[in-house]
C-alpha cells in the first residue's frame, strides 16, 4: 500500500458524484435527499460506534495531547482571523470565520491518516489514533459551534440592548447549535458509553455498523456532487489557503511543539504530524452544508487538499525520516 493507492479511491468516489449531477443523471433533491440521510443517520452512526468501541485504556502523556492541540487550536486561530479580516463577503461573520477555520484544521484521520500510519508503524497507533479523533471532532465541531453561535453581521443590530448581549456569550445559541448538530451528538453520546462501559445490546451494535458502513464513502459521493452546483472558482484563493494551513501550516506547527516544545519520543511525534498532514475531512463539508455558510470553500478545499496530500503526506514522512 502506498499513499496513491489509499488517496485515489477517495478522488474517484466524489468524482462519481460530480459527473453524475453534472450530466444530469442525479437532480439536486435528489443529492438533497441523499445528503440528508448521510448527514442525520449513517454518519452519526459511524461516529457513535467508533466512539462507543475505542479503547481508551492505555494512560498517555498529557504532552502528547498539548503537542497535537496547541498547535491545532493556533491554526484554528489564525484561519478564522483570516477569514474575518480579508474575506470579501464573510468579513466580520463569525459563522464563517468558524466555518472557515474548521475546514484550515479538520483532519480526515480515518480514511488518510490512519491507513498512512498503519502503512509506516504498524497496529500499535490504532488506539492513540482513535484518542485523537475523539477529542478532535469534539473540540473543532463544539468550537465551530460556540463562535458561530454569535450570529452574522446582518443578525445584530446597533441598538444597546442588543450590543450589551452581544458582549456576553450567547449560551442559548451555542446550545441550539450543539444539541441541533447530529455529528456532536453521535460523538460525545459514544463517548458516554465508552467511559461508563455500557454495552450496546448485539443487535443494536450490528445495526450501527450495517447503518455506518456506507458513511464515508456517502460523504465523499455527495461532496462530488455538491461540486456541480457550487461556482467553485469564486472561491479559489481561500480555497487554497485552507489547504495550505491545513497539509504545510498545521504539521509544521504540530511538529515544532512536538519536537522542541514538549520533546516527544519520533514515533509519537510522526503520529502527531502525519494526523495535521492528512487532508481536510469531509465533515468539515457538513458542517459548512448544515451552518449554510462557505459550503463552495469547503467543498473546493476538501478535494484540493486531499489530491494535493499525494505529494504533502510523503514529502512530510521524507522529512520524518
Amino acid at each position: 500500500m502506498n499513499i496513491i493507492s489509499v488517496i485515489s479511491p477517495l478522488i474517484l468516489v466524489a468524482l462519481l458524484g460530480f459527473i453524475l449531477c453534472k450530466s444530469n443523471k442525479l437532480n439536486k433533491s435528489q443529492v438533497d435527499a441523499l445528503s440528508k440521510f448521510t448527514f442525520f443517520y449513517s454518519i452519526p452512526a459511524f461516529l457513535f460506534y467508533q466512539m462507543a468501541n475505542a479503547d481508551f485504556s492505555g494512560m498517555v502523556d498529557p504532552k502528547f495531547f498539548a503537542g497535537f492541540y496547541l498547535p491545532l487550536l493556533c491554526c484554528y486561530l489564525l484561519a478564522g482571523l483570516a477569514n474575518y479580516l480579508f474575506h470579501k463577503k464573510y468579513q466580520k461573520h463569525y459563522p464563517a470565520s468558524a466555518v472557515f477555520a474548521l475546514g484550515a484544521s479538520y483532519s480526515n484521520t480515518v480514511i488518510v491518516g490512519l491507513p498512512v500510519l498503519l502503512m509506516v508503524i504498524g497496529e500499535q497507533v490504532v488506539a492513540l489514533v482513535f484518542l485523537i479523533i475523539t477529542f478532535h471532532s469534539t473540540l473543532l465541531f463544539g468550537l465551530t459551534s460556540a463562535i458561530a453561535a454569535r450570529g452574522a453581521p446582518q443578525e445584530q443590530t446597533s441598538s444597546s440592548k442588543a450590543l450589551a448581549k452581544r458582549r456576553s456569550f450567547d449560551w442559548q445559541g451555542f446550545f441550539k447549535q450543539t444539541f441541533n448538530n447530529p455529528l456532536i451528538i453521535s460523538i460525545l453520546s459514544g463517548l458516554v458509553f465508552n467511559l461508563l462501559a455500557i454495552p450496546l445490546p448485539g443487535i443494536i451494535g450490528d445495526a450501527l455498523v450495517l447503518l455506518g458502513k456506507p458513511a464515508i464513502t456517502l460523504a465523499l459521493f455527495i461532496l462530488g456532487a455538491s461540486l456541480a452546483y457550487y461556482q467553485v472558482r469564486n472561491e479559489i484563493n481561500f480555497i487554497m489557503l485552507a489547504s495550505i494551513f491545513k497539509l504545510m501550516l498545521l504539521p509544521a506547527l504540530v511538529y515544532g511543539a512536538a519536537h522542541y516544545l514538549f520533546q516527544l519520543e519520533p514515533m509519537i511525534i510522526t503520529v502527531l504530524v502525519i494526523l495535521s498532514a492528512s487532508p481536510i475531512g469531509v465533515n468539515a463539508y457538513l458542517i459548512a452544508k448544515m451552518q449554510e455558510v462557505h459550503q463552495e470553500t469547503l467543498a473546493g478545499a476538501v478535494v484540493v487538499s486531499t489530491v494535493m496530500s499525494v505529494f504533502t503526506v510523503p514529502a512530510w514522512l521524507w522529512f520524518l525520516g
